[in-house]
């Protein structure tokens, strides 16, 4: 008995990029509908304090320097990478810090960012399937680029009044890089999710309004 069987379906391609690794391997290639929201916690490390370097054998190295008073946002880095690249990251002890490594031919298509001097020299813009990524995680964006160049601080205010002087202190957080397009890139995923943003001098952003401040706190807090 003969049963006629319809063609498969075509199958989807694995990749809404093109593979920039040499050679090029769609199969072994970050497909961005795989991302989740550790990617834009990577995007931000490595935006802010990360680079791409060649290694041996045509690969990738992706180093991110982290501050060594910050073990849960070192070891936050790492399990970032092994999510994003299935593959583990070591670290090497500097001068009070650390850099996070990991080798793989694929960095150069998950950071296409990559490219000749510092990045605040070059302008710095999101691909498409990065864009999509980060609207779908703006908190986890925010919290590496807060990570990697930013921190939490506690503001003292002295004011001189009839009675005597006041004091008070407030949380405030803060953006700090050289990069034009950073700075817009913080501002504008913190208007994304309602957190208010303004300048504090040429290459710094303050978050300091307090129902701002509290939202952050729930998802970043001090560093540690």
């Amino acid at each position: 008995m003969w049963v006629r069987i319809p063609p498969a379906a075509p199958i989807p391609p694995v990749l809404d990029i093109v593979c920039r690794a040499s050679p090029p391997d769609a199969s072994l290639c970050i497909d961005p509908r795989d991302v989740s929201d550790m990617y834009a916690y990577l995007l931000g490390l490595y935006l802010g304090d990360g680079m791409l370097t060649l290694a041996p054998r045509r690969v990738w190295r992706l180093r991110i320097v982290l501050d060594q008073r910050y073990p849960q946002v070192i070891e936050r880095c790492q399990l970032a990478i092994a999510e994003v690249a299935y593959r583990s990251a070591g670290t090497i002890r500097k001068p009070g810090c650390f850099e996070v490594y990991s080798n793989w031919k694929h960095w150069l298509c998950v950071f296409p960012q990559h490219g000749v001097g510092a990045k605040h020299l070059r302008p710095i813009e999101l691909a498409e399937w990065q864009e999509s990524v980060v609207k779908a995680h703006p908190n986890e964006l925010i919290r590496g680029l807060v990570h990697s160049d930013g921190c939490r601080s506690l503001n003292r205010v002295r004011r001189p009044l009839r009675d005597g002087v006041r004091e008070y202190v407030y949380p405030r957080y803060f953006f700090s890089n050289r990069s034009p397009d950073l700075l817009r890139l913080f501002a504008t995923t913190c208007a994304r999710i309602g957190v208010d943003t303004r300048p504090d001098g040429p290459h710094m952003i303050s978050v300091a309004r307090r129902d701002s401040v509290a939202f952050l706190d729930t998802f970043i807090g001090p560093k540690r």
